[in-house]
């Protein structure tokens, strides 16, 4: 028998040669050994691909977000996101928990981040037992993070506190569910109240005061709430203000709700409503009180000097709003007008040492100029003025600024940001600007003056004349209305740079203009600003290329 000889490989492999036996198991197994190789080879493959999946990630943008910015974008995804009344209310709030299971690194960030946990939005009395509970889990989570509850009553539902009644009625500071997330979700730092009434606040605050953990009512106060550090009390459209007798008749001091303020209270929003005849109009927070504030945000539409009564205690206050009104409204005598202001200020002006950012929101420039002109504030930073309903007076924010002593050579050195909201005539703007003492390098403007005329003031200036805000370095322009010429804004902005020409080119000359940087915000909507924008005038063209300014474009999405 003769023994079978084996194929050469290259025969059976390549020329289509006919296996014998002895060929087959050969093939057979060498066939299972590469197929186990590239098993192998496969599973390394894999490995490796998943390494190199791993090792890539690192270089992820994502990744080197620093840890402060990453807690901005938590924050800004949990701050304003209120409880609704929908089936999956419940579902939607666990969900933002999920954020947590991401990784370690997402999950230390939203364990240390103060709003992510801690700050809440609830509807009284809408709220029920159930939302309520998962409320009181979410608080749980916040592991000693300082929390904040923002209450408000449902617009929609119209309910009026009958508070003042003491019995009978609807009464929102006896409503179970609240007393039950003021008693078991405490201590709060930070409390918002919006749409309440006086008594009702008052109401609130007896509660907190005499009722422990566990719900049984004693003499001792809670510690907690003289610890709350910021408070905003909005009463503006509270249903029952109208009669609730903390606005109807005088009381002494120690029965006012701001005699129940805390102590610990370092930030103060209050926002009064608008009242009517016969309705009381004084505004008496204790001046210990307001010595410690350093956030005040005051919304008075009582006219009247009366509010420079509270502001001369703020003298540890950096952050100051003010809204005023000029008592239009009101049908009887504020008896608050009867405030000395000479004997207030001693013959001189209140002076407020510490503001560094202002916020003015005026109604009735003419009216409130006369009593804010007794204020001064030397260290100020930052300041945001808009005026409003001053119909037939001239220059109405010329007057509040030089009111407070912005166009004096004592003006505020350091004061560096100046924002002008609101609609302003381009002649206001002009005498505005050129006004200003203090070396402004920082202006934002909504775009309601008329660009054309601010341009013709500026070229009918006298030769010489040095240019507005001088010290400029970067002006953002916002809010533009229909049928604004863009370019006039382009032309106004290359007359302040001194040129000339140069061998046919462009040649700065002194004194050289420190605008540098110009944001314009142009939404989608407006497809004619777009389009002035993109197309590139030749003024834009010389802005660009020849003076270096830099010309850019932000703008916020339609709907």
């Amino acid at each position: 028998m003769v023994q079978e000889q084996a194929t050469p490989l290259t025969e059976l492999l390549y020329n289509n040669a006919p296996p014998n036996g002895l060929d087959l198991a050969i093939i057979q197994d060498r066939s299972k050994a590469m197929t186990k190789r590239i098993d192998d080879l496969r599973n390394e493959l894999k490995n490796l691909e998943e390494q190199l999946h791993l090792h890539k990630c690192v270089f992820s943008p994502a990744r080197r977000i620093p840890t402060e910015v990453l807690t901005m974008i938590f924050d800004a995804v949990v701050v304003e996101f209120p409880f609704s009344l929908d089936d999956d209310w419940e579902c939607d709030l666990e969900s933002l928990a999920t954020i947590t299971l991401v990784c370690k690194r997402w999950r230390d960030v939203a364990y240390n981040s103060g709003h992510f946990w801690a700050v809440r939005e609830v509807e009284i009395p809408t709220l029920t037992q159930k939302q309520c509970g998962t409320l009181l889990r979410w608080y749980g989570r916040s592991k000693g993070t300082p929390k904040t509850l923002k209450l408000d009553t449902p617009y929609s539902i119209r309910i009026k506190c009958d508070c003042y009644k003491q019995t009978g009625g609807t009464q929102l500071c006896s409503n179970a569910v609240l007393q039950r997330l003021l008693r078991e979700g405490a201590p709060f730092s930070r409390i918002s109240m919006e749409d309440f009434t006086p008594t009702c606040f008052k109401n609130i605050v007896r509660y907190i005061k005499t009722t422990n953990a566990n719900g049984t009512t004693t003499s001792t106060a809670q510690d907690w709430w003289e610890k709350v550090q910021k408070l905003v009390l909005d009463f503006r459209h509270g249903r029952g203000n109208e009669n609730d007798p903390y606005w109807l008749q005088s009381q002494p001091p120690a029965q006012s709700i701001f005699a129940s303020f805390p102590d610990s209270l370092t930030s103060l929003a209050l926002y009064l409503p608008v009242l009517e005849k016969n309705q009381r109009k004084f505004l008496d927070i204790p001046g210990a009180v307001l010595s410690k504030l350093i956030t005040f945000s005051l919304k008075y539409p009582w006219g009247g000097p009366q509010f420079l009564t509270d502001l001369q205690h703020c003298t540890n206050v950096e952050n100051l709003s003010l809204s005023l009104g000029d008592n239009m409204n009101s049908q009887s005598e504020n008896l608050a007008d009867q405030v000395n202001v000479t004997s207030l200020s001693h013959g001189s002006p209140i002076v407020l040492p510490k503001v560094k950012s202002l916020r003015l929101s005026i109604i009735g420039a003419t009216a409130v100029a006369k009593h804010i002109n007794l204020l001064r504030f030397p260290g100020l930073l930052e300041l945001s003025i808009e005026s409003e309903d001053d119909y037939g007076k001239p220059e109405p924010y010329s007057s509040i600024l030089e009111a407070i002593g912005l166009f004096s050579p004592y003006a505020p050195q350091s004061f560096a940001s100046l924002t002008v909201v609101g609609d302003i005539e381009a002649e206001d703007l002009y005498h505005l600007l050129g006004s200003i003492t203090s070396p402004v390098t920082h202006l934002t403007t909504d775009a309601s003056f008329d660009p054309c005329e601010f341009l013709k003031l500026a070229q009918g200036a006298s030769a010489g004349t040095p240019n507005l805000l001088p010290s400029l370095q970067s002006l953002e322009v916002r809010d533009f209305p229909c049928e604004y010429h863009l370019d006039s804004l382009f032309l106004y902005i290359k007359s302040r740079q001194k040129h000339g020409k140069q061998k046919g080119k462009v040649v700065m000359k002194a004194p050289y203009d420190r605008l540098k940087w110009v944001m314009l915000e142009i939404t989608w909507s407006r497809p004619d600003l777009k389009k002035a924008y993109y197309n590139e005038s030749a003024t834009l063209k010389i802005l660009r290329e020849s003076f270096g300014i830099t010309v850019d474009r932000i703008y916020e999405p339609v709907g």
